[in-house]
């Protein structure tokens, strides 16, 4: 297979979205242009792709320009995210596969895994993420149920070693450097996504953060418990 051609063949799908997303109705140049990536896309893959080609007409609508205007937008989105997902076109798909491959630890993955592979509201990702922390943090201190939230960071995870349950390091500034960013953790994503509905998280956004907890899983993991437990 010819990777360079099929790039090639992505781009100017890329470049036939962003004229298709400006204009109410499309001309039929520029379906009869699509179509024609998608024959050459087919063979450059020895692979039928003739589902991915735009019909002229459809009993679903009446009028033949709004027809092809619909089916044009809904077919090229389709054939581009299998591009990208079939062939790992975009770099962007590239990187989010590395990130989350990267994710060791099972629980995350588990109760992740199936809403980052979701269309949309991957606020649900930061929620489950903060929530396993906090679950994790929680059993391995040894605290009941009636710790959640900040309580549970002051008392498992306190800036002053003397008076914590957990132990992240014994140097007192990495230690202490820790308890803040599992505290801010909390403040700033698990109490926000845990009470309100937010779209403003992209899933490359749910990965890199997914991936983040991830590593303050690892250093929960490894923490000391002090007497104070």
């Amino acid at each position: 297979m010819d990777r360079v051609k099929l790039q090639k063949c992505y781009g100017r799908l890329k470049g036939l979205k962003d004229i298709v997303s400006t204009e109410e109705y499309i001309i039929i140049d520029l379906i009869s242009d699509y179509n024609s990536i998608v024959d050459e896309a087919q063979k450059i893959v020895s692979e039928d792709l003739e589902s991915f080609k735009v019909k002229k007409y459809s009993p679903l609508h009446s009028n033949p320009d709004e027809t092809c205007s619909y089916y044009l937008k809904d077919k090229l989105l389709q054939f581009i995210s299998f591009l990208e997902y079939g062939y790992k076109l975009s770099k962007e798909i590239i990187e989010i596969g590395s990130i989350y491959n990267s994710i060791k630890d099972e629980e995350l993955k588990s109760r992740c895994a199936d809403i980052l592979s979701a269309l949309s509201n991957f606020d649900r990702v930061i929620n489950q993420a903060t929530q396993v922390l906090e679950n994790r943090i929680r059993t391995k201190s040894g605290l009941d149920r009636s710790f959640v939230g900040i309580k549970l960071i002051n008392k498992a995870l306190n800036s002053d070693s003397s008076k914590s349950v957990l132990i992240a390091s014994e140097n007192n500034d990495e230690h202490e450097g820790f308890c803040h960013i599992c505290r801010g953790i909390i403040l700033a994503f698990r109490n926000p996504t845990h009470h309100y509905l937010s779209d403003s998280f992209k899933r490359e956004d749910a990965l890199k953060f997914t991936a983040f907890i991830d590593n303050l899983l690892k250093i929960v993991n490894g923490c000391k418990i002090s007497n104070q437990s």
